[in-house]
């Protein structure tokens, strides 16, 4: 019998009979549609077939036609079908033998499908280990196919546009790889809807994706794509969002992705590393604008004049200043085009926040689209105060951290979490109604929510959208299966217990990432928590004075994992919280050290804790343990 647990909801059931094909399984599910594998009845052979099924503009129904969700939802769909059933015409002309080969396409309840040939094997993704380099001789072995293969898509004229590791495939007989899923008609339908998440995948896009006209697209975009899983397959981390580069450079900051030559340095060759750098420049000219051109420096076996970093955007800090300064002259000559009000637009609404970390996010992030065209005075205020926008943004501070130092901080926080130990990472505290996973004590209800911010779940979603496999019993991103701490001490040992210390174990770098993460968006949260601008602007200047200290903002990614933002009603003891916000806000703002007034800070509102909760809690035996904790900020 058909294992149907994983079965997405709005995939065609197992079993299901279309035209010549029985639906066997679900191979991939992602927000432009889903990938079956299914049987052909004629020739007795498996296929995959990709349906059309837009999960932001359409829905299934009980008879399985696909429908737009609204009427104004039903243009942009059929648009978009259209488009698909373009790209499948386009996709069928190609004979590579690296190229997904189509075999036919077809309409049906009332969307499309693409039946193309099934290929045994696995994605870069998973056959690549989470934080693991693979070999340059491997790399050398891969690359010549691939490079014919996206020579040959540009030479007839079109785009990939969704290079990434899940989209390249190897064949489970040679290891030779196949190029998968265009992303092509995926960018047009986005585009049309406007909605970035749709036309992007963070870390593989360029910034000129993130226009969303395309105009500036070009097989220098692709280039970037192949170089960033390059990039990701020397290292086992993905590159830096194109936008958080963006928002860096632009205010005169450091790019913060690290170069190749640098992190690969003694391992790969010179020239081969100085060739992922070109590939992953942020501006598009200094990028190798064909494949011939990159195929020649990555076969370089020297490094050659043309791969100087030095006049690219990914070179000295000259260069940052002149892109920066490039794009600032915009913002007084608003008239340069609607291309480049959209790049303002995208760096001002997406570009320091970085959330957009996913291949398939689940919070979709979208610019609303104009229904009738603006008059040329509202599209001179619209541009005017998108600009003002950008300018906010580009006055806020920015956070980074090095690799090398966000393992150490996470060493640290595990280290104040459970002493460093194995056992730690899977544990449930006495006289508390969750378990704490991960080095950062990451909470997980049985069932029902409780007070406190619940972040297991969203770790194992982030891990998820990263590439990580996860056990099968925890695909659906589950609530915690033991209903009580004695029978989750009684499980130490289970099958499943184990397979959570194991992944714990394995992705405390991405734990960290995801860490990380929360604190660059813990301050927009906390801003807007507060209800006037003075109250706003005394919390932020105390958090940018505390991150820019040596020790200042392993202070705050360890105190915000530690006791949040703050901001929840429920995280509250007679009205009075003890996060993040809390500890800024009793800050004076006095004082030279300002990470000594951030702990002396943290201590007053955690006794204040102590003294409002329940006798019944015994919070005060905790204290000593958290003002050890609190040490290790000064």
């Amino acid at each position: 019998m058909t294992d149907t647990t994983n079965h997405p909801h709005n995939a065609l059931p197992i079993g299901h009979q279309i035209q010549d094909y029985i639906i066997q399984s679900v191979l991939g599910d992602g927000g432009f549609g889903i990938t079956y594998l299914a049987k052909d009845t004629q020739l007795n052979a498996l296929v995959a077939i990709k349906e059309y099924l837009p999960n932001e503009l359409a829905v299934r129904d009980q008879e399985h036609t696909v429908h737009a969700k609204s009427q104004k939802e039903v243009d942009v769909f059929n648009w978009g079908l259209k488009r698909f059933l373009d790209e499948a015409r386009v996709l069928a002309q190609f004979k590579h033998p690296n190229i997904i080969r189509v075999l036919r396409f077809f309409s049906a309840h009332n969307t499309a499908y693409i039946v193309m040939e099934y290929e045994q094997g696995q994605s870069l993704t998973e056959s690549t280990q989470e934080g693991q380099s693979t070999t340059e001789e491997k790399l050398m072995q891969l690359l010549p196919p691939l490079l014919d293969a996206l020579e040959t898509v540009h030479d007839a004229g079109y785009l990939h546009r969704d290079i990434k590791p899940d989209n390249i495939y190897l064949r489970e007989e040679d290891n030779s790889p196949v190029l998968l899923d265009f992303g092509a008609a995926r960018f047009e339908v986005g585009r049309r809807s406007c909605s970035v998440t749709s036309i992007v995948t963070p870390g593989y896009a360029p910034f000129e994706q993130y226009e969303g006209d395309g105009r500036q697209q070009g097989p220098w975009t692709d280039i970037y794509a192949l170089g960033a899983v390059l990039y990701y397959m020397i290292w086992g981390i993905k590159p830096v969002v194109a936008t958080k580069r963006i928002s860096a450079i632009m205010r005169d900051n450091p790019d913060p992705l690290r170069l190749a030559v640098e992190i690969g340095h003694g391992h790969y060759s010179e020239s081969f590393l100085h060739a992922i750098d070109l590939a992953l420049a942020i501006q598009q000219e200094d990028r190798p604008q064909n494949v011939s051109a990159w195929r020649a420096q990555l076969f370089s076996s020297s490094p050659i004049p043309s791969l100087s970093l030095k006049n690219t955007s990914i070179g000295k800090r000259s260069s940052t200043k002149t892109f920066r300064n490039r794009h600032k002259r915009v913002r007084f000559k608003w008239y340069y085009g609607i291309a480049l009000l959209l790049v303002l637009v995208v760096i001002g609404r997406y570009g320091w926040l970085d959330y957009v970390e996913k291949n398939e996010p689940s919070h979709p992030i979208s610019i609303t689209q104009q229904t009738t065209l603006p008059t040329f005075l509202e599209r001179r205020q619209q541009i005017e105060a998108e600009t003002r926008q950008l300018d906010a943004a580009i006055q806020q501070e920015y956070i980074s951290i090095a690799q090398r130092d966000a393992i150490e901080i996470g060493k640290k926080i595990w280290m104040n979490e459970s002493s460093g130990k194995l056992s730690g990472l899977t544990s449930w505290n006495k006289q508390e109604n969750f378990a704490s996973m991960g080095i950062g004590h990451f909470i997980w209800y049985p069932q029902e929510e409780g007070p406190f911010t619940e972040t297991f779940p969203d770790l194992l979603i982030f891990m998820r959208e990263q590439g990580v496999i996860l056990p099968d019993w925890l695909q659906t991103i589950p609530s915690c299966p033991w209903q009580t701490r004695q029978a989750f001490l009684n499980n130490q040992q289970s099958e499943k217990m184990v397979s959570l210390r194991t992944l714990m174990k394995n992705t405390v770098p991405l734990q960290v990432q995801f860490m990380i993460r929360r604190l660059e968006l813990a301050l927009p949260k906390i801003l807007e928590s507060l209800p006037t601008k003075t109250q706003q602007a005394l919390v932020r200047d105390q958090f940018y004075r505390v991150a820019q200290t040596p020790k200042g903002v392993y202070a705050l990614l360890d105190y915000v994992h530690f006791k949040g933002e703050g901001t929840s009603p429920t995280e509250r003891y007679h009205d009075q919280g003890w996060g993040l916000l809390q500890v800024l806000e009793y800050m004076p703002g006095n004082l030279i050290h300002a990470t000594d007034e951030f702990v002396d800070a943290a201590e007053f509102v955690l006794k204040r804790r102590i003294e409002n909760s329940t006798p019944a809690r015994n919070e005060a035996r905790w204290f000593a343990g958290w003002k050890n904790r609190l040490n290790t900020y000064r």
